[in-house]
């Protein structure tokens, strides 16, 4: 049996034994996505494709096993921050008009 593809981009993935440990959001359109270290309180790797990015974190998994990382999505208009709870985002909606 072969391994499921991202079925926008056709990336095969191979996180393999990491996939329990790096959930992968849904590929969409023009969303980049990344791997948001814990440790570093930042994105490490990015990539067009979720998948993509899942392979090549599940390969730093299989080197550090202690290593805290997530694929999250990366807010479009400060990419260096996460989608979902973007803090330049959130301080631009609480700034007066």
């Amino acid at each position: 049996m072969s391994a499921p593809l991202c079925p926008v981009h056709r990336v095969q993935d191979i996180r393999g034994a990491h996939a329990a440990a790096l959930p992968l959001p849904r590929c969409e359109g023009a969303t980049q996505f990344g791997v948001w270290d814990e440790n570093d309180a930042g994105f490490v790797y990015a990539g067009d494709c979720a998948t993509e990015v899942g392979n090549w974190a599940a390969g730093i998994l299989a080197e550090d096993p202690d290593v805290e990382m997530h694929i999250k999505a990366l807010c479009s208009e400060h990419p260096e921050q996460p989608a979902a709870g973007c803090e330049d985002c959130y301080r631009d909606d609480d700034e007066p008009s």
